[in-house]
């Protein structure tokens, strides 16, 4: 199968050696974005991927297509034009300082694009998978429409698609992206998170209100039920994180079917840096299914790719399927 996803590349520009701004002289730059994380890591993993988005026809431009191309990812379908890329600035916590991340996107090039300026029936033509984020319909309501629109016309194309929520609060408002997201949804196969969409429960609150973050599979079963019920969602792929501290999290992956809930086991990780592994479990729920594999070794894999990541520098996790099964296995000693 053959992936495709829609989204903004930014530009990373981030104080060297865990340094606040305020102490900063310089900056390292990197390139990234939700959804081309995904596709790199697809490639990785030896899946053929594809980009669309739209980038300023000047050598930053050029260094971010340069940047896809060596990870293997198809740039036909990028446009091209005058504005400015988006950037973001992140002053990447340690122990219990947190990351900090503040955007400048607005008014960049992809944020003035319309579904008119891409060619989405052409790139569905040559492609099986569809994949977007819940962050390009936060930008502005052209985007919604747009995503909205590129949605309804891959699943009218026999697309399967997917989508991870990823709510940013940076960029509009919880209620605002339950309601908007919701709509979405129907045409959408598989689903990263479960929040934020509408569940109501008739008295003008939603179902999922006061749900914990590490809620027990005895609470999620139902909630999860009714929304695979309610949207048609053929998957709902999820991750239950505890932060013991900035650099060191507990987590573990669950996968959701309508009438199965699996889950890997508890793992206690350090990060190098966290940015990109939710994409990273992305990549290896889209890799499982793909490939026909049981929910089971499909989130394991998700997992193992996400613990992969937290120990990889940048916003993307490019590897191979024999790396991550090693994590499984625990096989830490020097590759010689």
């Amino acid at each position: 199968m053959s992936f495709i996803t829609f989204g903004e590349l930014l530009l990373r520009l981030m104080p060297p050696n865990y340094q606040t701004f305020q102490q900063a002289h310089r900056f390292d730059i990197q390139f990234g974005g939700a959804e081309a994380n995904v596709a790199i890591g697809l490639s990785g993993l030896g899946v053929n991927t594809s980009m669309i988005t739209a980038l300023p026809d000047n050598d930053l431009g050029q260094t971010v297509i340069q940047m896809l191309k060596k990870y293997d990812v198809e740039t036909r379908y990028i446009q091209n034009g005058e504005g400015r890329l988006g950037l973001y600035y992140m002053e990447k916590g340690i122990a219990f300082r947190p990351s900090h991340i503040i955007y400048d996107r607005d008014y960049s090039l992809f944020t003035k694009m319309r579904y008119d300026d891409f060619q989405f029936e052409n790139a569905f033509k040559h492609h099986h998978w569809f994949h977007f984020t819940g962050i390009t319909p936060a930008l502005n309501d052209a985007l919604f429409d747009t995503i909205l629109q590129s949605v309804q016309l891959a699943k009218y194309m026999g697309l399967y698609v997917s989508c991870d929520l990823n709510f940013r609060a940076m960029l509009w408002d919880f209620q605002t992206a339950r309601e908007k997201l919701s709509l979405l949804l129907p045409y959408v196969d598989l689903i990263f998170g479960y929040e934020p969409l509408s569940l109501p429960d008739g008295s003008g609150k939603d179902k999922k209100d006061g749900l914990s973050r590490l809620a027990d599979e005895i609470t999620l079963r139902p909630i999860l039920q009714e929304i695979h019920d309610k949207y048609d969602i053929a998957y709902i792929a999820f991750t239950q994180r505890k932060n013991i501290a900035n650099s060191r999290n507990r987590l573990q992956g669950f996968l959701s079917s309508k009438n199965q809930l699996v889950k890997t086991e508890t793992y206690e990780s350090e990060i190098l840096d966290r940015v990109g592994t939710g994409d990273a479990f992305s990549v290896g729920v889209i890799y499982g299914i793909m490939k026909g594999l049981s929910m089971q070794e499909t989130v394991n894999i998700a997992v193992n790719n996400m613990l992969y990541k937290h120990a990889v520098e940048g916003d993307y996790n490019f590897t191979n399927i024999d790396r991550i099964k090693d994590i499984t296995e625990m096989e830490l000693d020097i590759k010689r």
